[in-house]
């Protein structure tokens, strides 16, 4: 298997962007269907989704992305630039897991 090349600091800035502005409706939708339909969910833009539960009780939990923190890694991102920030990016992602 081939090693991925690491994003450029553009492309990891669009992805925060993106992940920032997820929409959650598809993430509810999910939510409210019935367990005995799954094939739907390609259809669904889940990005912004980071944890999905649903009990054995009925109780469904859905967890999203801190979007406040991406926005102040934005912030940070566009007062510093170069490939420094980008590695601070990154240890800062790979410190959340």
């Amino acid at each position: 298997m081939a090693k991925k090349k690491l994003p450029g600091r553009e492309d990891i800035l669009e992805r925060m962007w993106k992940l920032a502005n997820a929409r959650v409706e598809d993430a509810v939708r999910l939510a409210c269907w019935p367990e005995e339909e799954p094939g739907r969910l390609e259809k669904l833009e889940l990005d912004g989704l980071t944890e999905f539960k649903r009990g054995a009780n009925g109780v469904i939990e859905l967890k999203f992305t801190d979007r406040a923190r991406l926005l102040e890694l934005l912030l940070d991102a566009a007062e510093h630039s170069g490939q420094e920030q980008v590695d601070r990016f990154l240890q800062a992602m790979e410190g959340q897991e």
